[in-house]
């Protein structure tokens, strides 16, 4: 796995330790979900369905503007077809009951990505 690195502003650090402090480990789920709402902005209501997969949208493939560009940006078209992939994987392991929705609005979007073996409902 992969190490990140993530910015996170002094007047949200406050937060993140307090979860932490009281959660414990089990309060990094919330961190992760915590940082995930700040990055894109809005935070979606959970009976709010539509408004929750334009959010997972958003977070999983909303850095996709042209298939040509993405592509160029991972160092070819494997590269792209592989992060897609492992992508549409997470979310669905993540988010099962709204995969399919994520999925179609993917399809729509990118029919060329869409074409692509391992993305499926």
């Amino acid at each position: 796995m992969p190490e990140f690195r993530v910015y996170v502003p002094e007047s949200k650090s406050g937060i993140i330790y307090q979860f932490k402090e009281q959660f414990g480990k089990e309060g990094s789920p919330m961190i992760v979900n915590f940082m995930e709402e700040s990055l894109t902005g809005n935070v979606a209501a959970p009976e709010n369905l539509k408004a929750k997969t334009a959010r997972i949208y958003d977070l999983y493939f909303g850095d996709i503007t042209n298939e040509r560009e993405f592509a160029r940006l991972l160092g070819g078209r494997k590269s792209a077809e592989a992060a897609v992939i492992n992508r549409c994987a997470e979310h669905s392991r993540k988010y099962p009951d709204i995969s399919g929705d994520v999925i179609e609005k993917f399809k729509q979007k990118h029919p060329n990505f869409a074409k692509i073996t391992g993305v499926a409902k």
